[in-house]
């Protein structure tokens, strides 16, 4: 898979309690993604965060809720990206939990496999 020059970038923020089916909603759309065979994904947490409803999500003591924010970020061809949003739509709908998509033109500079990934492996 090469990428280089326009590109498209997704993110997805949910928090890190969200389910769907059982599994956590990052990890879902992430196997989502792979199955899709868009170029890549990253997980990152956030430290605090409020969103539509309001309530601040942070591990202080004395917070409402400390359900973290969670980023998924993904590269791709803006047809690839466009294609997926529809899947992570029907996702982050029927995980009842809501969550925040963006999509934003990026510009790829440099998308290399190292040699230590010359081989797929699965989970």
């Amino acid at each position: 898979m090469n990428i280089e020059g326009k590109a498209c970038q997704m993110k997805i923020f949910v928090g890190e309690s969200d389910k769907y089916n059982g599994r956590p909603l990052y990890e879902e759309i992430v196997f989502e993604a792979r199955k899709e065979g868009l170029a890549g994904a990253t997980v990152t947490n956030g430290i605090m965060s409020f969103g539509a409803s309001h309530s601040i999500h942070t591990m202080k003591i004395f917070a409402i809720s400390s359900d973290l924010p969670v980023i998924i970020e993904i590269i791709d061809t803006e047809e690839k990206i466009h294609n997926f949003a529809k899947i992570v739509d029907k996702i982050i709908d029927g995980s009842k939990k809501g969550g925040l998509v963006t999509l934003s033109p990026v510009n790829v500079r440099k998308y290399v496999r190292g040699e230590k990934y010359n081989t797929f492996g699965s989970f």
